[in-house]
C-alpha cells in the first residue's frame, strides 16, 4: 500500500472529515490537550480522550490504502451515529501536527466495536521528524549557552517550568536522551531557583557537558554523519524491524532480576535481567505497552528455569543487550551445575569489574549504568558505605541507600557469599555497584538469591554526597565528590582530582566569568602535580579568552576528560581484612572489630543515633551473649532466645551440651513464652539431632501448636532426617522445595493483578523457609500494598526476623501512615522478637492505638520486662500512665522482682540511684509480694532510707 504520512493543514484534512464542525471541535480538543497516552502500531493510532466522565473515551483511527481511506472509532456515544466523532477528529488532527508524538507500541490495544482493517505501516514523516530534531537540538544548545553564560545564581522562578517542557518537546521530537537530560536538568534548576539547599554544582554541570555533548553528536548526525546502531538507539531511538535484528542462538540464560513499571510518560514496562552461562553476557527482554493497555498478555518473569539453547533477535544498543526471544529448549530449573556455572562466567574479582566500566566509560554516549556479575567473598558493612570485597581485599562500593540494608541481610542470612549482580554506575567520586542478585552458598547448597526493591530502578548514580549548608543567606548551596570520596576512603590523587574538579563545577554555576585566569591558576598547577599536563594547559588557555562563548566548548572538554582521569583514579579501596570479624549469623558479613562490648541495649541505643551499624550492632550483641557462656545461655530465655538476632548463635551453643539441654528447650517450648523463644528452642533441636530432638520436634508438629511454629519443626524435622540420611538425601530435599516453589515465585512476582500475586504469596507462606527469599522480594518490591503487606505477615508468622527492621521503623513513623504502621504492630507482635519491644512500648506509653499495642505485647510474654524497665528508667513520665503501669501487673511476680533485684544491686553505686529509686518503686507496686522484696532492699540502702519520700513511699510497700 501506499505510504501513510502525516496530513498537513485543515483543507487536507477536510478531505477525510467533511463536517467541518466535528474537524474544529477535534483541533479545539487537540490544542487544549485532551488527548494523552498517543501510540501507535502498525496501521493504526491510538489516544485516551478526555470526557465528561471519570473513565477516559478510547479512541483509535485505522489507515486504509488511499490517503483519504481513514476510518475512526470511539467508545463515546456520538460514534455510534457519525463517521468521525469530535475524539476522532483530534486524534486526526494531532497525527497531521504532532507525528513525533505517537509512540510506537509493539501491540495494539483492543480497539472500541468495529475497528477493522488490515494491517498496513503508519510511517513517519522523514522530511519532518528531521527538522524537528534540528529545531531541538538548536534550542538545548541554545539553553546551554545561556546557562553557561549566566550560571545559576540569576534564574527566574520560571526557567526550570520552560526546561521541563523543552523536555517534553524534545522526547515528542524523537530526542530520547536529550529530553531525559533536560526534565532532570529542569529538577536542579528548580532547587537552584529556590535556594532551597539541595541544589548540587557537580550534578548540574555533569547534566549541561552530557546535553552539549550529545547535542553536537546528533547534530552531525542530521548532517550526514551516520551514527552507530547503539547510539541511535542510546540517543534517538527507534522501531527496530526484525531485519535490524542481530540474529543469536545458542545462549543459554538464567533471569536474575524481574521488573515491572511505568515510565513518565504512561507506557509500562516488564523486563527480565538475564546473564549467558556461556558468555557471561548480559541480557534483557522487555515488553512495552502503554499503561492503560489490559488486555495483552503480560510478560511473565522466567525466574528459577534456565532457557536451554536459546534463540532470538538482538536489539541494537549496549549492555544489557535487548532480545526478542523467539525459542528455547529444555526449561530445567536452575540447579547447582548451572549456579556453579554462572559463578564461573562471572567476572574474576573487583579489578576486573573496574576495568570494564573504565573502558565503558570512555565512551560519553554511554548509559550511566554498566550490568556486570563478579564473584566476591565479603560485605563489608563498617562506616556510611559498604563494600562488597573479593578474595584480594579490594572493595567496590554500595550506594548510600537504607532500602538496600534489610534485603542484602536477608539474602546473606547463614550464607556464604559467592557472586554479586547488578549495574556498576557513579554515585559521588565512586565507582558503585548498584546490587540486583546475590549467588550464595547455603547448607542446603547454592542459592540465587534477587534483592527485591521497593524501586525497579536502580537509584539515581548521578547523586553525589551529602549537601554542604550555604555559607552566606543568598548563596547557593554546593555538594560535591571530595567530601565522598574522602570519607569512604579514596586515594589521595583521586580526592585532590575530585576537588578541581567540584570547584570547576562551582565556577561553572556561577557562569563562564568565574572561569577566568586568577580562578583556574591554581587549580592548573594542581592537575600539573597530578600529571594531568594537558588538561591543565586547555584550561588555562581557554580561562584567558575574552569571549565567554568560546570558553564553553573546551571547558566541557576539559571537564569530561578530568571525569574519565577520576574513574581511573577513584578505583577499588584496598581492604585490610585482618582487622574484621564477621557477623555470627552473616558468615560473609564482616564489620571493623572493636574492643569493646555493649550489651545488646546499648548497641540498639548507638545504632539509632547513626554510630553503628545493624551488622555492627549485631556483632556487640553476639560477643555479648558469647561472654555469658554456655550455662548461662540455657538457663535465661531472655533476652538472647527471644534475639531473633542471637537465634542462631543462642542454637548452636545450646545444642552443644546435647542431650543437657533437652529440659531447657522443653521449658522454652511452653505457650507462655514469646514465639521468638519457642523458635529458638526449635532451632536448639534441629542442630542436636538424634533421637529425642526428632521426637520433640514431630511432636512440635501436631494440632494444638501455633501454625506458624508446626511449619517450622516440620521443616526442622526434615533436615534433620536428611542430614542424618546423607549428603544424596539432603540434596534430594532442597531439590524438592525448590521445584514446589519455582512456579509460585513467577507467579507472585510477575502475575498482573494483584489478587493473583496475593494468592501465590499464601501458597507460598506453606513452603517455609524456601519461600522466605521470595517473599522478601515481595515485601520490598511489589507495587501493591495490600500484596506487600501479605508477604510481611507471612514473613512474620514464619519467624523472619531478617524484616524486623522494617516493622519497626513503621511504627516508628505511625505518625506518617497510620494503617501501616498498625499492620506493623500486628507483625512485631506474631514475630515475638525482643528487638521490636521498645517501639511498641513507645507508642503504647504515647497513647497510640492502646488496644491494638496491647494485643501485640502480650504476645512477648516475658520478653517485654527487660525493655519496659528500660522504657521506665529512660522516661519516668511514661509511669504516670496507668496503662503502663498495669503492664507490670500482668508479669510472672518472681520474674519481675528477680529482675526488679538485680537493677537495684546494680545501682548502688550510681549517682542516680535515688531517681532509679523511684522507679523501681512505682513498678513493685503493682505487685504486693514484688513491693515488699523490694522496698526491704532499697530501704537498707542509706541514700535511700535518707530520703523521706522515698523512705516513707517504701514503708508504704512493706
Amino acid at each position: 500500500m501506499a505510504d501513510v504520512r502525516p496530513i498537513i493543514g485543515m483543507g487536507a484534512l477536510g478531505e477525510i472529515i467533511s463536517d467541518k464542525t466535528e474537524l474544529a471541535k477535534g483541533a479545539a480538543l487537540f490544542d487544549g490537550k485532551q488527548l494523552t497516552h498517543l501510540s501507535r502500531y502498525e496501521n493504526r493510532l491510538f489516544a485516551d480522550a478526555a470526557g465528561s466522565g471519570a473513565t477516559p473515551y478510547k479512541v483509535s483511527l485505522v489507515f486504509g490504502e488511499a490517503r483519504s481511506d481513514v476510518k475512526g472509532r470511539c467508545s463515546c456515544m456520538a460514534a455510534r451515529s457519525r463517521p468521525f466523532c469530535k475524539h476522532a477528529a483530534a486524534l486526526l488532527v494531532a497525527w497531521a501536527r504532532a507525528p513525533q508524538a505517537f509512540v510506537t507500541a509493539e501491540a495494539a490495544p483492543v480497539a472500541p466495536a468495529g475497528t477493522g482493517g488490515a494491517k498496513k505501516s503508519v510511517k513517519k514523516g522523514k522530511a519532518e521528524t528531521g527538522e524537528l530534531m534540528k529545531a531541538g537540538v538548536a534550542q538545548v544548545s541554545t539553553l546551554v549557552r545561556e546557562l553557561g553564560l549566566s550560571g545559576v545564581a540569576s534564574l527566574g522562578a520560571e526557567r526550570p517550568e520552560q526546561v521541563r517542557a523543552l523536555g517534553e518537546a524534545l522526547r515528542a521530537n524523537g530526542l530520547r536522551r536529550l529530553s531525559a537530560r533536560a526534565v532532570e536538568l529542569a529538577g536542579l534548576l528548580d532547587a537552584a531557583a529556590a535556594r532551597t539547599g539541595t541544589f548540587e554544582a557537580p550534578v548540574y554541570t555533569d547534566l549541561v557537558a552530557d546535553m552539549l555533548l550529545t547535542a553536537r553528536k546528533v547534530e552531525k548526525h542530521l548532517g550526514g554523519d551516520a551514527l552507530e546502531p547503539r547510539h541511535v538507539e542510546e540517543l534517538i531511538g527507534r522501531t527496530w524491524t526484525k531485519k535490524d535484528r542481530t540474529p543469536v542462538t545458542g545462549l543459554t540464560l538464567v533471569e536474575y532480576a524481574f521488573s515491572s513499571r511505568v515510565t513518565p510518560d504512561r507506557f509500562l514496562v516488564r523486563e527480565s535481567r538475564f546473564v549467558d552461562l556461556v558468555s557471561g553476557g548480559h541480557y534483557s527482554e522487555k515488553q512495552i505497552l502503554p499503561a492503560s493497555l489490559k488486555t495483552v498478555e503480560p510478560k511473565k518473569s522466567r525466574a528459577g528455569f534456565v532457557l536451554q539453547g536459546a534463540v532470538g533477535g538482538q536489539y541494537p544498543g549496549f549492555a544489557p543487550h535487548r532480545l526478542d526471544l523467539e525459542s528455547w529448549t529444555g526449561g530445567t530449573p536452575v540447579d547447582r551445575a548451572s549456579l556453579e556455572r554462572l559463578v564461573e562466567v562471572a567476572l574474576p574479582d573487583v579489578g576486573a569489574v573496574m576495568a570494564a566500566f573504565q573502558e565503558h566509560r570512555k565512551d560519553v554516549f554511554a548509559p550511566d549504568l554498566l550490568p556486570v556479575a563478579v564473584r566476591v567473598e565479603t560485605l563489608l558493612a563498617s562506616g556510611a558505605r559498604s563494600q562488597f570485597v573479593d578474595g584480594a581485599g579490594r572493595g567496590l562500593f554500595l550506594p548510600v541507600d537504607a532500602s538496600l540494608e534489610e534485603p542484602l541481610a536477608g539474602a546473606l542470612e547463614d550464607a556464604k557469599l559467592l557472586a554479586v549482580l547488578g549495574d556498576v554506575g557513579l554515585e559521588a567520586a565512586l565507582p558503585t555497584l548498584f546490587p540486583t542478585a546475590l549467588v550464595v552458598r547455603t547448607p542446603e547448597g547454592l542459592d540465587l538469591r534477587p534483592l527485591g526493591r521497593s524501586e525497579d530502578a536502580p537509584v539515581s548514580p548521578r547523586r553525589r554526597g551529602r549537601v554542604r549548608a550555604p555559607v552566606t543567606p543568598n548563596a547557593l548551596p554546593r555538594s560535591g565528590w571530595a567530601e565522598a570520596a574522602r570519607a569512604a576512603g579514596a586515594s589521595r590523587a583521586a580526592i585532590a582530582l575530585a576537588e578541581v574538579r567540584d570547584e570547576l563545577a562551582d565556577a561553572f554555576a556561577s557562569g563562564l566569568s568565574a572561569v577566568g585566569p586568577r580562578a583556574v591558576e591554581p587549580l592548573v598547577a594542581r592537575l600539573q602535580e597530578l600529571g594531568l599536563e594537558k588538561p591543565g594547559a586547555l584550561l588555562d588557555a581557554l580561562a584567558r579568552r575574552p569571549d565567554l562563548v568560546e570558553r564553553l566548548d573546551d571547558f566541557i572538554k576539559v571537564y569530561q576528560v578530568l571525569g574519565i582521569a577520576l574513574v581511573r583514579l577513584s578505583g577499588a579501596v584496598q581492604v585490610e581484612t585482618s582487622a574484621l570479624e564477621s557477623v555470627p549469623t552473616h558468615p560473609s558479613i564482616r564489620v571493623h572489630r572493636s574492643e569493646e562490648v555493649l550489651s545488646p541495649g546499648e548497641a540498639m541505643v548507638r545504632r539509632a543515633r547513626g554510630e553503628l551499624t545493624r551488622y555492627e550492632s549485631a556483632a556487640h550483641a553476639a560477643r555479648y551473649y558469647a561472654r555469658l557462656g554456655a550455662d548461662a545461655l540455657t538457663r535465661d530465655y531472655y533476652p538472647a532466645w527471644s534475639d531473633g538476632a542471637a537465634s542462631a548463635f543462642v542454637a548452636r551453643t545450646v545444642a552443644a551440651r546435647g542431650e543437657a539441654a533437652l529440659d531447657a528447650v522443653r521449658d522454652a517450648l511452653a505457650e507462655h513464652h514469646s514465639r521468638m523463644v519457642r523458635r529458638t528452642a526449635i532451632r536448639v533441636l534441629g542442630a542436636m539431632g538424634g533421637v529425642q530432638a526428632r521426637r520433640e520436634l514431630d511432636a512440635m508438629t501436631r494440632k494444638g501448636h501455633d501454625a506458624g511454629l508446626r511449619l517450622f519443626a516440620k521443616e526442622t524435622l526434615e533436615d534433620v532426617h536428611a542430614r542424618e540420611t546423607g549428603e544424596a538425601a539432603v540434596a534430594e530435599l532442597l531439590k524438592r522445595r525448590r521445584e514446589r516453589a519455582v512456579p509460585l515465585v513467577q507467579a507472585a512476582l510477575s502475575e498482573t493483578t494483584k489478587e493473583e500475586r496475593g494468592a501465590a504469596v499464601g501458597r507460598l507462606a506453606e513452603l517455609g523457609s524456601a519461600a522466605m527469599p521470595a517473599l522478601r522480594q515481595v515485601l520490598h518490591g511489589d507495587p501493591s500494598r495490600e500484596v506487600r503487606r501479605e508477604a510481611a505477615e507471612a514473613l512474620a508468622r514464619m519467624g523472619d526476623a531478617e524484616v524486623i527492621d522494617r516493622f519497626v521503623q513503621l511504627v516508628q513513623g505511625r505518625s506518617h501512615d497510620d494503617t501501616e504502621a498498625k499492620h506493623a504492630v500486628y507483625a512485631l507482635g506474631m514475630l515475638g522478637d525482643v528487638r521490636g519491644a521498645e517501639a511498641l512500648l513507645v507508642a503504647f506509653a504515647d497513647g497510640w492505638k492502646p488496644g491494638v499495642v496491647a494485643e501485640a505485647m502480650r504476645t512477648l510474654g516475658l520478653a517485654l520486662l527487660q525493655p519496659a524497665l528500660n522504657l521506665a528508667e529512660t522516661r519516668p513520665e511514661v509511669l504516670e500512665r496507668q496503662a503502663l503501669r498495669g503492664l507490670f501487673e500482668k508479669f510472672n511476680p518472681a520474674a519481675l522482682a528477680k529482675e526488679l533485684l538485680a537493677r537495684v544491686e546494680a545501682s548502688r553505686e550510681s549517682t542516680d540511684l535515688v531517681d532509679r529509686a523511684a522507679v523501681y518503686l512505682k513498678v513493685a507496686a503493682q505487685n504486693a509480694a514484688v513491693g515488699k522484696q523490694v522496698a526491704a532492699r532499697l530501704l537498707a540502702l542509706p541514700s535511700v532510707a535518707d530520703d523521706k519520700a522515698l523512705s516513707k513511699l517504701a514503708k508504704k510497700l512493706l
